[in-house]
C-alpha cells in the first residue's frame, strides 16, 4: 500500500509539471515540494502538496508551480471522500483547470456567475463546500510559499552551476 501511495504522489507531481521527467523532494521553509527537472535537469517547476477539511473528509492535492512559483501549472486530487455525483466533481478537468495559468500572487476566491476577482474559482454547484476546500488548500499552502520567498527569494531558484 505505501509503495503505490508513493507511486501514486511520484506520478502527481510529473502530472501538473508539464515536460517534467524527473521530481526531488525538498523542504522549503518548512513546505513539503517537489523540485521537477526535465531530461537534461533543467528546472520545469516546482510541485507541492495540499490538503484541507471537504465536506465529507480530508481533500489532498499536489500544486504544480512554475519555475518561480509565480504561476499555477497543473491540479490534480491526490484523495477525495466527496459525495459522489457532488464533491467528488472537483477532481473532473473543468472545474481543476480554472486554476491552470492563474498567478500564484493573489489568493483565488470563490465567486458566483458575473462576478469578477483577481483569481476567480467557479464553484461546483452543490458542492460549495469541496470546491471551497480545494481553494482553501491551495491557499494555505501558497501563503506558506509566498511568505518564505519574501524572506528568502532565492529559496526556489535554479541552482547555480
Amino acid at each position: 500500500i505505501a509503495e503505490h501511495a508513493t507511486r501514486r504522489l511520484e506520478q502527481a507531481v510529473l502530472e501538473v509539471v508539464p515536460n517534467g521527467i524527473a521530481s526531488a523532494p525538498v523542504t522549503i521553509g518548512g513546505v513539503a515540494m517537489y523540485r521537477v527537472t526535465d531530461s537534461s535537469g533543467a528546472l520545469c517547476g516546482w510541485a507541492t502538496p495540499a490538503e484541507s477539511r471537504g465536506f465529507q473528509d480530508k481533500i489532498r492535492l499536489m500544486v504544480g508551480l512554475s519555475k518561480n512559483g509565480d504561476q499555477v501549472t497543473g491540479l490534480t486530487v491526490l484523495e477525495s471522500f466527496e459525495t459522489p455525483g457532488l464533491g467528488d466533481r472537483i477532481q473532473q478537468r473543468e472545474f481543476r483547470e480554472q486554476f491552470i495559468g492563474q498567478s500564484t500572487a493573489q489568493p483565488f476566491a470563490r465567486v458566483k456567475p458575473g462576478e469578477s476577482a483577481p483569481a476567480p474559482v467557479h464553484a461546483i454547484t452543490g458542492a460549495t463546500i469541496s470546491s471551497q476546500a480545494v481553494i482553501n488548500a491551495i491557499n494555505s499552502q501558497l501563503f506558506v510559499i509566498r511568505e518564505e520567498l519574501a524572506a528568502n527569494p532565492d529559496a526556489i531558484a535554479e541552482p547555480k552551476p
